[in-house]
């Protein structure tokens, strides 16, 4: 059987150009898959779409698409020549160039559950983070002494002003960060690890050292769902994804997912998604 297809970086960083991708290989080429690092994708000018998951985003002028490990995307142009810039970098780096992986967190930017809509920019914006990102080339391409922490330097500058942006567009005031804001946080991070293994409310509270009354409540008031269908909704976007881009079985997804007993797995599939796991495969291949 047939996994979704997961393209590895093969370095901590790397730099490149959405002209240079596209000449290598054209978009209406390019087969949905995942990635195994993080990626910034910086639209000066391109035409056509960004799947992303389950949802596909116009590829607007000035707009800024931040990807996780574990997503499952391709583009699609309907026009050549794009121009953009794409900033491709693993954990490892953030961490030792970058950021620690709270403060990574914290810039709220990144989530493999399809929680974050491309941000736009304005002229003065972009123009910023795209000049960034040519520094960023420029050393990419030297590689000179100390050349990755330089980097780091820049990409942080960018994803900090790519933040304040974000901040900006939902009128956040600046404060510090609430403890119900950074439990959230503590609690998504877990949920990323770890939702294939533990599907209980009570197993993420025990991480976090909360009971699972207080947990829930947390989660209630930061996103309007109950811990339990958060974590509910991680499973299923993840058995959504294998069921759409994987030739796995319903059990082989089961198993993948930390459910013993296939039956179980089916009957909450169903219960979450209003229609059985076949169904749901049939239309959604029919409609891809």
């Amino acid at each position: 059987m047939e996994a979704i297809r997961i393209e590895k970086l093969g370095q901590a960083f790397r730099y490149a150009r959405m002209e240079e991708i596209e000449a290598k290989q054209p978009s209406h080429q390019e087969k949905p898959h995942r990635h195994d690092y993080y990626a910034v994708l910086l639209v000066e000018q391109a035409e056509g779409t960004h799947h992303i998951d389950f949802r596909t985003y116009p590829l607007h002028p000035r707009t800024v698409f931040f990807l996780s490990p574990e997503q499952v995307h391709h583009v699609g142009l309907t026009a050549p020549s794009p121009r953009g810039q794409v900033l491709l970098f693993t954990e490892d780096f953030l961490q030792q160039y970058c950021l620690p992986m709270a403060q990574f967190n914290e810039l709220d930017l990144f989530f493999n559950c399809d929680e974050t809509p491309p941000l736009p920019l304005d002229a003065q914006a972009f123009q910023e983070v795209a000049s960034w990102g040519q520094t960023i080339r420029q050393e990419y391409e030297a590689q000179a002494w100390h050349w990755e922490a330089t980097v780091g330097t820049w990409l942080r500058l960018i994803l900090l002003r790519c933040q304040r942006v974000k901040h900006h567009l939902r009128h956040d005031a600046p404060q510090k960060i609430s403890r119900q804001a950074e439990i959230m946080r503590q609690f998504k991070a877990e949920l990323s690890t770890h939702f294939t293994q533990l599907h209980q409310v009570k197993a993420y509270a025990e991480r976090l050292n909360l009971t699972s009354v207080y947990l829930n409540e947390i989660v209630k008031g930061e996103t309007g769902h109950t811990a339990k269908d958060y974590i509910q909704n991680r499973v299923m976007l993840e058995a959504k994804r294998l069921a759409l881009y994987s030739d796995y079985s319903l059990k082989q997804i089961a198993f993948h997912l930390g459910f013993e007993d296939a039956s179980h797995f089916s009957k909450l599939f169903k219960k979450a998604q209003g229609q059985t796991f076949s169904a749901f495969r049939q239309q959604a291949l029919q409609t891809a």
